[in-house]
């Protein structure tokens, strides 16, 4: 996997950078594990033109790059109608993440996006709820957490959110953004669309990596992400205020650190000497994919036990699944928790819904739980 992921790392720089690859590089690269290993972090598109560029045709690579494309142009050309109703109820809102983002890469269409997501007036939920259903919309999550997520054939997805962050993640950040309203600016060409100053959305698209970060691991993407907005606007950026807002959400290390990691092995294809440290937080991102992985989401809350023996950080952790703390039903399950006497109840319906509903995601949890054996820290090296 290693290897492979410098490769993918290779060709991105080459894409990002307009260089030709050398031929010689590409044919020690397997073409097969390029391609497995592309499709985890969302980069096919993006390699497929460095690809391109030095006469390479792979057919899995191109038909990854139009699919990617084409699903761009849907999701862009619905998100348009999406925010046009939402202008015809009066209701304000904002594109948010790789909506934004995909608008600085070279060619905007090769960022890969597995949905859209919008933040809106959290006072009109409702209205919302009705708009998605009017257009063909159904609803696959509503009404809990900080969005709804909206689906409809045969490929549109759309996460709409209320707050950027839920409470439960962290009650600073959603303290800070909660008069959220203050920190945007108006669109030109629009009544009620609005967009974040450059560095506000510096900052955010910063807390939104260091949460997905902390929790599962993030790939390769989000360090490109980072690299494409701070080619178009790192000399520009007032680095003050950002190091000012990224200190009071307590990411400011996390913001240097990947600021300079992006950069170093981005900026050119050549990739220069890395620091031990470097070489391993890099190396992380290739094992974490786009998303993530339930190991590392379980490994990260085993090691919050911080117990002397494996056995008992086991025991604690299974235990806490099975009854999580009461801040966990204040914002899972609110009903229960300011009617603490049924709380047995839901103890059982939790663990029937996992033994059945849940089945396989219990097995493989479960398996994640006895293979941990020691307290992995490079996560928590790099925070």
């Amino acid at each position: 996997m290693k290897q492979t992921g410098y490769d993918m790392l290779y060709l991105t720089a080459c894409a990002v950078n307009n260089i030709t690859p050398d031929s010689s590089c590409i044919a020690l690269i397997n073409p097969d594990e390029l391609f497995k290993m592309c499709q985890y972090h969302s980069l096919t598109a993006i390699v497929c033109t460095a690809l391109e560029s030095a006469g390479i045709s792979n057919k899995k690579f191109t038909e990854a790059k139009l699919k990617a494309i084409r699903k761009n142009i849907l999701l862009d050309s619905e998100r348009k109608k999406i925010c046009g109703t939402l202008e015809q109820y009066g209701i304000w809102y904002m594109p948010l993440k790789g909506t934004i983002l995909k608008e600085l890469y070279p060619q905007t269409d090769v960022r890969q996006m597995s949905d859209n997501d919008i933040l809106f007036d959290k006072t009109y939920r409702k209205t919302v709820l009705k708009i998605m259903k009017n257009l063909g919309y159904s609803a696959k999550y509503y009404g809990k957490g900080n969005h709804d997520v909206y689906i409809k054939p045969p490929i549109y997805n759309y996460e709409m959110h209320t707050e950027l962050f839920h409470i439960s993640y962290n009650e600073k950040w959603t303290e800070y953004y909660s008069q959220i309203k203050n920190k945007l600016i108006q669109d030109s060409n629009t009544e009620y669309g609005y967009h974040f100053t450059d560095e506000d959305f510096y900052v955010y698209i910063t807390a939104h990596e260091y949460k997905h970060y902390n929790i599962s691991g993030t790939g390769l993407r989000s360090l490109l992400d980072r690299y494409i907005f701070l080619m178009h606007k790192e000399k520009i950026l007032n680095w003050q205020y950002i190091q000012n807002e990224c200190t009071k959400l307590g990411i400011a290390q996390f913001e240097k650190q990947n600021r300079n990691l992006c950069k170093k092995v981005l900026s050119e294809p050549e990739l220069p000497r890395l620091s031990p440290e470097e070489k391993e937080l890099l190396e992380y991102h290739f094992s974490c994919g786009t998303y993530g992985t339930i190991e590392n989401e379980i490994t990260k809350r085993m090691e919050k036990f911080n117990y002397k023996t494996v056995s008992k950080t086991r025991f604690k952790y299974i235990f806490s699944r099975v009854f999580p703390s009461l801040e966990f039903y204040r914002f899972n399950y609110p009903f229960f928790y300011h009617h603490k006497i049924l709380l047995p109840l839901i103890w059982f319906v939790r663990l029937a819904k996992g033994m059945t509903v849940k089945r396989k995601h219990m097995k493989k949890e479960l398996r994640i739980i006895f293979k941990f054996n020691k307290v992995k820290k490079i996560q928590n090296k790099h925070k």
